[in-house]
């Protein structure tokens, strides 16, 4: 079922508060692998762990057995959101890219770029981790590889 959820591409995801402290907007819209949306007030309350990959790019084929083996142990407190920078991808290289990782994490699609501009990301892989109160930790640009199911970031 689809959501009418209307992405303004102007939109940003990236809210800096008073006390300039950058936070995630939780009234985000993200695109589902089959295209309905959702937005990150699903994850509220979680460590956001979003990387932003393309299946053609070599270092995110490097990242992405460390990516699903941390998914498969990571605690409860703690998601990981895989957004690929859909508008330079065929569908058909996507589907196979999770097939070939057994990638089961939830993964969406940035058709028009909006938010690999709005989160900044100039190089893939790029991960925003994001704190369980929607405050910006860090930023990873290159591959992310995990020795640990719990860094101490989670």
């Amino acid at each position: 079922m689809k959501k009418d959820i209307t992405k303004d591409t102007d939109f940003n995801p990236m809210i800096t508060t008073a006390m300039e402290t950058v936070k995630v907007d939780y009234n985000t819209p993200l695109t589902k692998l089959d295209e309905s949306v959702t937005t990150l007030e699903e994850y509220r309350g979680k460590v956001l762990i979003i990387n932003f990959w393309a299946s053609w790019c070599g270092p995110c084929q490097q990242e992405a057995p460390h990516l699903k083996a941390f998914y498969d142990n990571m605690p409860d407190n703690v998601e990981l959101l895989a957004i690929n920078i859909t508008s330079s991808e065929i569908r058909k290289n996507i589907e196979k890219f999770i097939d070939l990782y057994d990638l089961k994490f939830p993964i969406f699609l940035d058709l028009d770029k909006s938010l690999e501009k709005s989160f900044k990301v100039l190089t893939y892989p790029t991960t925003i981790i994001v704190d369980a109160n929607g405050i910006l930790k860090y930023t990873i640009k290159g591959p992310m590889i995990v020795s640990s199911p719990s860094p101490t970031w989670a």
